[in-house]
């Protein structure tokens, strides 16, 4: 954990998604993966990686139970929009429904080594070995993996890779959020690593108050 306290925007997650689940099951909720894959794959026009996709979805339901096996409680499948999908598999935390998931799942026992930040992931033979972090006494911490899962957000608080990558400029013509911290660094652990780099993609969302309620209409646009 790069901060001095656990979760960072994670703070603001819920839950994640589920198709094929127990909960949906009990809602009658009539979502399948092959309709959740088309329906994603038609919003995003195919530029996605569609085995990658699949994939994610088919073991989305098994995910949850995973989940469930280590402790995690769930309110239940829940609709993002009025008009979407009950894909979303809200957790239960203190609070009943709301944010602060991240924070309350850690009382699970995992370990967190805060003021931490990586730095690197370690390659060996082509395959991940594992990650190289710095701590609070700018000490090298190696952690050795069969894999690593890449949690540091994107780049938002970064106006110099923001303009590198797009051509916006923050501030100017692009109002974008900016959570402190989040500047890049896995994006560019994921390139040194050797993943793929392709064109910086964005995402616009504009709300419409007032339409959920209307027949046939569209309360939120994504561009």
């Amino acid at each position: 954990e790069k901060a001095a306290a656990i979760g960072g925007a994670a703070n603001m997650g819920m839950g994640p998604l589920g198709i094929g689940t127990r909960y949906q099951k009990q809602q009658m909720e009539d979502i399948t993966v092959e309709k959740a894959f088309n329906m994603f794959m038609e919003y995003t026009h195919y530029n996605v990686d569609a085995r990658l996709v699949k994939r994610y979805f088919e073991q989305s339901a098994e995910t949850i139970e995973w989940l469930e096996d280590m402790g995690v409680e769930f309110e239940g499948a829940f609709r993002y929009f009025p008009k979407s999908e009950a894909t979303w598999h809200i957790v239960k935390s203190d609070q009943g429904i709301g944010p602060r998931a991240a924070s309350f799942m850690n009382e699970l026992g995992v370990t967190i080594l805060v003021d931490t930040p990586a730095k690197k992931i370690i390659m060996k033979d082509g395959v991940v070995a594992g990650v190289l972090a710095k701590n609070k006494e700018n000490e090298d911490v190696e952690i050795s993996c069969k894999a690593a899962i890449i949690c540091t957000g994107g780049a938002g608080a970064n106006p110099d890779m923001i303009r590198e990558e797009t051509g916006y400029i923050h501030g100017v013509d692009m109002f974008n959020f900016a959570i402190p911290g989040i500047v890049g660094d896995g994006l560019k652990m994921a390139w040194e690593a050797g993943a793929d780099k392709v064109p910086v993609r964005i995402e616009q969302a504009a709300g419409v108050v007032g339409l959920d309620d209307l027949p046939q209409s569209i309360g939120n646009v994504f561009g």
